[in-house]
């Protein structure tokens, strides 16, 4: 059936060096762990949390 095929997850890679971000800080920052500690950032303050709409799981 066209169209009932599973959204992908959506890949977050760092802007500087290309490598996928896994954790929620490097994805807000859309910078890895080791291009933040090259530009010095990691001292920068913690993006504000924001909520975000998600549907639930099916299945649950």
């Amino acid at each position: 059936m066209p169209g009932s095929e599973p959204v992908a997850a959506l890949r977050v890679l760092c802007r500087m060096c290309g490598q996928p971000l896994r954790d929620r800080a490097s994805r807000l920052w859309g910078l890895g762990p080791d291009c933040r500690h090259k530009l010095a950032v990691r001292t920068a303050p913690t993006p504000p949390q924001r909520e975000v709409d998600q549907d639930t799981l099916p299945g649950l």
